[in-house]
């Protein structure tokens, strides 16, 4: 997860100078040749600049939505979605950063880009309803969310989230802390229903543990949020360090599966099977490797697909049955600034009524959510933001995201979308991270074009959409 550290930054528009105090790798002004400003272009063109002082790097945001990362001593960099690397490394001089000439001619190249301005892509704004108590840990802790569906009371559901700093956390729909669980460094966790162990089906959650490197199950007693381990022997990943998770069930074969991703892109696929003594055993059946580290992974069980966030490019869909093989079947997007920013971080899909619905990600970079059509070739929809409210601020930088469109009472009717908060602020001060809750038809209402609403698209009952 990327953070640019807003307390320690400057948002550099026309008349702003970059800190005075990063003036390592000063050069003399013969040193220029072949060089430009980059404060004084990117002011010419109206775009805006934010400095990262702990990583000496400026990010560009031109007014077409594009983005580029440049960072002081540093050939590489990143612009409209790719990396690149220059002949020669960005300079700071007196406090200002200086880049090639050839990489502004690139900026200017994509700045002449989308052009129209019915192309630029403004999030809309929602609020939070209500949000969870904050983790107890501080500093990057509160990481991701899953919702559980009460089958007996919808309005009793639970949200289970993972705290990094060591465990996981049931809440209630209101944000009542009702369970805390110190069993290690949590990263990311996921729900499914009615797996056959032995003879009564239950629910499971799994995480993704980082302090043992395993995949942790639990069965789920939704009454009191208890959550009982449930695994024969410890499911240790061949990885060096778990980190992203989805469960995946598939309706074609009625077979379960734990989905994790590694720090350094590796993907790992575990069936689960009942072990014939009341546990489950998982049992590596497919792995690959992306190019570099990727987190954010969900599965659409009805369709049998999965989808993976390379954090730094791209959202790519893959067949997420353990014979699917390992190439991605195509790109949803990239982080090229307009509809992604980097990271691209938690995902998560929206179960519409007849196949239809949504793949929505967080793009962590622009503090916004992006929504794509969860049929086909996943074309973008709109984006959002969850911004401050009358009951709680709004979210930054977020991390793990999760959504259930079935109706969870009288509080949310028409479904739950939850999203982890980096900020958390109250009365101007700021506490440990949490979870903000918004109401499902605020998203849906708030679009251009309106989104669904199909509140009774239980997650129990999916349907089997896969064309195999």
């Amino acid at each position: 997860m990327r953070t640019w550290k807003m307390a320690l930054s400057t948002l550099l528009v026309a008349g702003a100078l970059f800190p005075a105090a990063t003036t390592a790798n000063a050069a003399s002004v013969p040193d220029l040749e072949g060089y430009e400003p980059l404060r004084k272009q990117m002011e010419k063109i109206g775009a805006s600049i934010t400095w990262d002082s702990d990583d000496k790097s400026a990010l560009v945001k031109l007014k077409n939505g594009l983005a580029g990362t440049f960072t002081a001593g540093e050939k590489e960099y990143r612009l409209a979605g790719k990396a690149g690397e220059l002949a020669t490394e960005v300079k700071i001089i007196d406090g200002k950063m200086y880049i090639p000439s050839k990489l502004l001619q690139s900026i200017m190249a994509e700045n002449a880009k989308f052009t129209n301005p019915a192309d630029v892509i403004i999030p809309y704004s929602v609020t939070a309803k209500a949000e969870t108590a904050a983790v107890e840990d501080g500093e990057d802790a509160a990481d991701d969310p899953a919702i559980w569906l009460d089958p007996k009371n919808a309005a009793h559901s639970k949200i289970i989230a993972t705290n990094k700093g060591g465990g996981i956390l049931v809440y209630d729909l209101n944000g009542k802390e009702l369970q805390n669980y110190k069993i290690g460094k949590m990263n990311n966790i996921d729900v499914r229903y009615d797996f056959q162990l032995g003879d009564q089906k239950v629910d499971i959650v799994g995480a993704t543990n980082r302090s043992t490197n395993t995949i942790d199950i639990f069965a789920m007693d939704g009454g009191t949020g208890k959550l009982t381990d449930i695994v024969a022997e410890p499911i240790k990943a061949k990885m060096e360090e778990v980190y992203g998770f989805s469960l995946y069930h598939s309706l074609r074969t009625d077979k379960f599966y734990a989905l994790v991703l590694g720090k350094d892109g590796e993907f790992e696929q575990y069936e689960l099977k009942d072990n014939g003594k009341g546990k489950i055993a998982g049992k590596l059946v497919r792995e690959f490797k992306l190019a570099t580290q990727s987190e954010g992974l969900v599965a659409d069980d009805e369709y049998g697909m999965m989808y993976i966030a390379e954090e730094d490019y791209a959202i790519y869909k893959y067949d997420a049955e353990a014979d699917g093989g390992t190439k991605p079947l195509s790109t949803v997007d990239i982080a090229d600034g307009r509809r992604l920013q980097d990271d691209i971080e938690g995902l998560t899909i929206f179960y519409g009524a007849d196949g239809h619905g949504y793949l929505i990600a967080s793009s962590q970079g622009s503090d916004s959510y992006a929504v794509y059509d969860r049929e086909g070739k996943n074309a973008f929809i709109t984006s959002f933001k969850i911004t401050d409210g009358p009951l709680t601020d709004g979210t930054s930088v977020t991390d793990g995201i999760d959504v259930l469109g079935f109706g969870l009472g009288e509080q949310y009717p028409n479904g739950l979308f939850i999203a982890q908060d980096d900020s958390n602020m109250n009365n101007g001060k700021r506490l440990n991270q949490n979870f903000k809750m918004v109401a499902w038809e605020q998203i849906a209402k708030g679009a251009k074009t309106p989104l669904l609403q199909d509140n009774k698209v239980d997650p129990r009952k999916l349907q089997n959409r896969s064309a195999k």
